[in-house]
């Protein structure tokens, strides 16, 4: 009975003698000729589809660096980089003009004098991995370093066909805070519809992904600033139905936002029948006082789209300081003219100065003296209409401890036929970082970042803006670096970084975009001087409460 398990007899072909044996020896050749055309054909099909180091050998050896290959842009990072020690590997881009390029070199070269990094991609784009990103860092602290990118067309032998080159250097200079951002889905009306999306997150941006430590806020809840030392929080929160709402509590690991800790704007001079929203509020440096826009009145419209879909500027408003020892509301003196629409209120560090965005009030046919109604949609359309421009000045004026002064213009950020705004002194108090646009306040798409001395002075335009939208900084307590928010990279607003030396020169922005999820836009980040662990949970109890 035949077993699979014995094997083959062969004994029937010595009948046969020496032609069977050569009819053995054929198959015998004929199987090692299939098995080597399969090998070779597997060997071609693994090199053309899965290029390895041996390709990264092919690619060197007929590479001639002084010849005139096609153009690669590499769109990220840029020329020049420099990234903070903590950084997380970047996402490298470039967009290959040649066609005919399947696959990428991508070469680092250090001035350490030792062996070079070679990585092959087979897409347009390539991100380290964790260990090698530590070692590119390591061997490019404050030290140049060179990024080739050869792009490569297969055939026998392999051709060059396309290359760029950047150069980046790490940074001794760490970040060393953690940030407290936003992150709104989009378009706005629809974040506005349903509020629970809204969530934020804290945490330092060596983290793959900062933790989320509020959300399901059905209210809304918007500007947020810290005090100096990062022990106090203030916040825009709605509560009870009421706008002009803001909290100010202590920071802790299991924060409690509590209705006991709730103040109102509204309670700012409440005979006068003016309801005031608390615009673009700052808590003071010492965490005594917090400054708002009171008596205010904002255009709000929605746009089309994702990426702009929303305007928004004040149009009239006081400034308005409440003492947390006194529990008194008063106008800020020099900052408190109805005929001006004084916002967007920043302390000096050292709580001395007050530098806010000042132009002319306005007020529509519509909506004079109106006070409790804001502006509907279509009164909003009128007063921009044929592109009337809405510009603003940075002025300012000495707190006094609340006696005021007289206010300034800040040289350099104001009559420039501009609109200034967003003022935010560094932590040593020598300059001032502002945006400036054509016109309006937020989400304009020509905002860019400019850099001036903190009393005044020619203002530089900082290297490290963006092709799209450039807002809502914030200094590092270190002075060394500055985030801000930018659409240059998606509709979703994402967080980019830059460092500030000495002499108030930035370098090419650092984009922070795994701190963000890809449907969120990123905005109002603020580092908080503190560390990563600081805060794990915020509760909003005052949702369990009634006023």
């Amino acid at each position: 009975m035949y077993s699979k398990c014995q094997p083959t007899d062969y004994t029937g072909l010595k009948a046969d003698g020496v032609l069977n044996k050569r009819v053995l020896m054929r198959k015998k050749v004929i199987g090692i000729a299939v098995v080597v055309v399969i090998l070779g054909t597997a060997a071609i099909l693994y090199r053309t589809l899965q290029p390895n180091k041996y390709c990264v050998e092919d690619i060197l050896a007929v590479y001639q660096e002084h010849e005139d290959y096609n153009d690669i842009t590499i769109e990220y990072p840029l020329n020049e980089t420099l990234f903070p020690p903590e950084m997380v590997p970047p996402v490298y881009r470039w967009n290959d003009s040649d066609p005919a390029s399947r696959a990428w070199l991508i070469r680092f070269e250090f001035a350490d004098g030792k062996p070079c990094m070679n990585f092959i991609a087979q897409r347009q784009h390539w991100t380290p991995r964790p260990e090698d990103w530590e070692n590119i860092k390591h061997r490019s602290l404050e030290k140049d370093a060179k990024v080739i990118i050869l792009g490569a067309g297969y055939g026998e032998p392999v051709r060059i066909l396309s290359q760029a080159s950047m150069s980046f250097k790490t940074s001794k200079d760490p970040v060393g805070a953690p940030l407290f951002y936003r992150e709104v889905n989009l378009p706005f009306k629809d974040a506005d519809k349903d509020r629970s999306h809204i969530r934020w997150r804290f945490g330092s941006i060596d983290s793959p992904k900062p933790p989320i430590v509020l959300q399901n806020m059905p209210v809304c809840s918007n500007c947020h600033s810290f005090s100096r030392d990062g022990s106090t929080l203030a916040m825009d929160v709605d509560y009870a139905s009421n706008k002009g709402s803001f909290i100010i509590t202590a920071v802790k690991e299991q924060m409690v936002l509590a209705s006991k800790d709730i103040i109102t704007w509204d309670d700012y001079l409440p005979e006068d029948g003016e309801d005031s929203y608390g615009l673009l509020s700052q808590i003071s440096p010492d965490g005594r006082y917090v400054i708002s826009t009171v008596n205010d009145k904002s255009v709000f419209i929605p746009r089309p789209g994702l990426a702009f879909s929303q305007l928004f500027f004040p149009i009239r408003g006081i400034l308005c300081v409440f003492d947390r020892e006194t529990g008194r509301f008063c106008a800020l003196p020099g900052a408190d003219d109805p005929e001006f629409v004084q916002s967007n209120p920043t302390w000096s560090p050292d709580g001395k100065y007050i530098v806010f965005a000042r132009t002319k009030a306005y007020d529509s046919q519509h909506t004079k003296h109106q006070g409790k109604r804001p502006p509907t949609p279509a009164e909003c359309e009128d007063i921009i209409k044929d592109g009337k421009p809405f510009k603003f000045d940075l002025y300012r004026v000495p707190f006094n401890g609340g006696a005021g002064g007289t206010p300034a213009p800040v040289k350099g950020a104001s009559n420039n036929d501009m609109s200034n705004f967003f003022a935010r002194y560094s932590p040593d108090g020598r300059w001032i970082v502002f945006c400036k646009a054509k016109s309006y306040m937020l989400l304009q798409p020509d905002s860019e970042l400019y850099i001036i001395p903190a009393k005044g002075g020619d203002a530089r335009r900082l290297r490290c803006n963006t092709s799209r939208m450039n807002s809502w900084h914030s200094w590092s307590p270190n002075g060394k670096w500055l985030v801000f928010s930018s659409k240059a990279y998606s509709d979703y607003t994402q967080l980019c970084l830059t460092h500030i030396d000495e002499n108030g020169y930035s370098t090419p922005a650092v984009l922070l975009e795994h701190l963000t999820a890809p449907d969120r836009a990123a905005n109002i980040p603020e580092f908080v001087n503190t560390h990563p662990g600081a805060i794990i949970k915020i509760n909003a109890q005052f949702l369990k409460t009634k006023k």
